[in-house]
């Protein structure tokens, strides 16, 4: 439904409905703003209503990193230096006018210099920005275009693990401090920040276990210690 309110002397006019972004505009004549409303509602039952997007790519990623991704759990430099990326290659287009096709040019161009994984970060927090815009911004786009990408068939997912004599070559040149620490992160594949955030207080030698409180995901969770890795936390 339509309504109008007056601010510092000029009408604006709001249609809501349901299945549409909200709409708004400003008129100086409250009857101006009345037909706007009718015509603006007729367009809508008729299917024919495309609200126009005058947002830039560049001003929505500089908003999702003001207002979300401070937020994040393990927001880092990588995510910073992934929006400025994003943000210096679509920075310029309209957020209305960003297609699939743009998104394959960066990538194809950004698979030049990294590895695919890379690419679809890069693509995930871009992904993620726009279903913000479109889901708790009320940007009236009718898909995000991340989502229509095809991705080309890449290599096998990578599972290296230590080879022959690697793991050996690495602890004898590696100091004793670095030394637990690498026994520690084989025994319990934890991530390289949770590593390093372990404290005593967190080791339950009796129960052997390692508790870690502040994850990726925002859970807890307590992980069972082999001889080796207890050993290594307690020196």
């Amino acid at each position: 439904m339509g309504s109008i309110r007056v601010r510092d002397g000029r009408y604006q006019a709001n249609v809501r409905r349901k299945g549409y972004a909200p709409v708004t505009k400003t008129f100086t004549s409250r009857e101006v703003a009345k037909r706007w409303i009718k015509s603006t509602e007729i367009e809508i039952e008729k299917g024919g209503y495309s609200p126009k997007i005058s947002i830039r790519v560049g001003e929505m990623l500089d908003k999702y990193k003001l207002v979300c991704l401070a937020s994040h759990k393990g927001a880092d430099v990588s995510e910073q230096y992934r929006i400025k990326l994003l943000k210096d290659y679509f920075g310029a287009i309209p957020l209305c006018d960003l297609t699939p096709a743009h998104l394959v040019r960066f990538r194809d161009d950004r698979l030049k210099l990294v590895q695919p994984q890379t690419v679809k970060r890069d693509l995930s927090i871009f992904s993620s920005a726009i279903n913000t815009a479109i889901i708790e911004w009320n940007i009236p786009l009718n898909m995000n275009p991340v989502s229509q990408m095809r991705w080309k068939q890449t290599g096998q997912p990578r599972d290296r693990r230590f080879e022959g004599g690697e793991e050996t070559s690495l602890r004898s040149h590696a100091t004793p401090f670095m030394v637990r620490m690498i026994t520690v992160a084989v025994e319990t594949a934890v991530r390289r920040s949770e590593l390093l955030r372990i404290k005593r207080s967190n080791i339950n030698f009796s129960k052997q276990t390692l508790e870690i409180g502040l994850t990726k995901t925002g859970k807890p969770r307590t992980i069972p210690q082999s001889s080796s890795a207890l050993k290594a936390l307690k020196e």
